[in-house]
């Protein structure tokens, strides 16, 4: 990432405003080496009852966002995480553990589909795609199909057509019926039927960590729960759909904005350069995890994209998040590989 030390200044700036609140700086993926990371500071932390959390990530892991805000939340009280701009993906199951889901005016969270890597063997761009794709296609057939019965029935029974009129309305339908069978049929055989129970099966996983989330750590009513899951599985038309503080608050009460109590318009003001930064940042050259203090003190030359570095060569293959067979899931495929933009408007989508 582009601008560490100007970045780290600002949220110098904007800690300052919060008095003795610890600031965590989370820039960077969702999964098991930041998980690794994180639980290794927490373990090192004084204790406080309150923590902000500055959260920037594209995504990742499920299973490790769930196992992420657990550990915040049994370490400190009061869990506030702000979104200067943006926590998409298995980032917005983190963010839904929060007491505080604090979002700037260009805040924002995203769909929770999850993401399928292609085998590399059929797919040598490795591509993502959401695991709706199949269940949606689908769904097309099934109302195209319906569409086209109704219409042709309508028309064909219609006074313009004296001599259809003449076949029953049974006769008429199985004909039709028939029809629109063969007629669909090809398409129907390319589906496949093992694929579209493992997509049912992956797409269960984020909306079971958001249930368990919200349901686990706020006082979001049942109903509002599964209407905003089921809106951030189905609903969305695509990965990188903006889902802002406008949306959010129609579901979740403790979302707030940051010029609002405990927060300040000053503090809105400043977190309004640093989102203007992470906008046009560039990502791809390691994250920025850890408290605010000890970034600061190490923040020289090259000193977080070594420690990165460092992390990435001990990772063990097919670790906490990762799928060792050459496929992958995620809750988050916006990594930048240089082909496809890093702000999640990618065309995996």
């Amino acid at each position: 990432m582009k601008d560490v030390p100007e970045i780290l200044k600002e949220l110098t700036e904007l800690e300052k405003l919060r008095g003795n609140i610890p600031t965590y700086v989370y820039f960077g993926a969702i999964g098991g080496v930041n998980l690794v990371k994180t639980r290794k500071y927490l373990m090192q932390a004084s204790e406080k009852p309150e923590i902000d959390i500055v959260l920037n990530s594209s995504g990742g892991s499920a299973s490790d966002a769930y196992r992420l805000i657990r550990t915040f939340r049994n370490k400190y009280k009061t869990v506030n995480i702000i979104i200067p701009f943006w926590a998409k993906s298995a980032a917005t199951l983190f963010a839904f553990g929060a007491n505080r889901l604090v979002l700037h005016e260009f805040g924002e969270l995203g769909p929770i589909d999850v993401q399928i890597k292609k085998d590399v063997e059929t797919d040598t761009e490795g591509e993502w795609s959401s695991a709706l794709n199949v269940q949606a296609s689908l769904l097309q057939i099934e109302a195209r199909s319906r569409e086209g019965m109704l219409e042709m029935f309508t028309k064909l029974r219609s006074d313009d057509n004296e001599e259809i009129v003449k076949i029953g309305r049974k006769q008429l339908a199985e004909m039709l019926l028939n029809y629109s069978a063969k007629f669909y049929e090809p398409l129907l055989q390319k589906v496949d039927t093992l694929e579209l129970g493992t997509m049912a099966r992956r797409l269960n996983e984020g909306k079971m960590y958001a249930n368990r989330i919200l349901r686990q750590y706020t006082n979001t009513g049942k109903e509002k729960v599964d209407s905003l899951v089921n809106f951030l599985t189905y609903d969305c038309p695509n990965h990188g759909y903006v889902v802002d503080y406008f949306v959010l608050k129609l579901y979740l009460d403790y979302v707030i904005r940051t010029n609002e109590s405990p927060f300040s318009e000053e503090y809105d003001k400043k977190l309004n350069e640093l989102s203007i930064r992470l906008m046009m940042a560039d990502d791809g050259s390691g994250d920025v995890i850890g408290f605010l203090q000890d970034l600061t003190l190490k923040d020289k030359p090259g000193i977080i994209k070594k420690e990165n570095e460092q992390l990435q060569s001990n990772k063990a293959p097919g670790g906490i998040g990762q799928i060792a067979n050459g496929g992958g899931t995620s809750i988050g495929p916006h990594q930048n590989d240089g082909k496809g933009s890093s702000r999640g408007d990618s065309k995996s989508s």
